[in-house]
């Protein structure tokens, strides 16, 4: 992987219309030309063969019900809670 020499940034593989591949910065645009050795450190491979759980489907499994007494004494206690941290550090 190249930094910009300017300013420090990751420079990436970028091609030109003219079919030139170049190097450019991704924070300030500055290009250079890419060497044959520079572009094999940028390859990259995706692999898709692995599945993701997302948490719509974890949470469609298990649903909570809570009572509005409870959810009440809930919110109290938070609120007693933030009060007294506030307490603490605002004085």
């Amino acid at each position: 992987m190249k930094f910009c020499p300017k300013c420090g940034g990751v420079m990436v593989p970028q091609k030109k219309p003219d079919g030139k591949i170049v190097l450019k910065c991704l924070r300030c645009g500055y290009e250079m030309p890419a060497d044959e050795k520079a572009l094999k450190s940028y390859r990259a491979e995706a692999k898709s063969e692995q599945k993701v759980i997302t948490t719509k489907v974890v949470s469609k499994a298990k649903k909570l019900k809570v009572s509005k007494e409870d959810l009440e004494q809930a919110r109290e206690e938070y609120y007693e809670l933030v009060l007294d941290q506030i307490g603490e550090y605002g004085e």
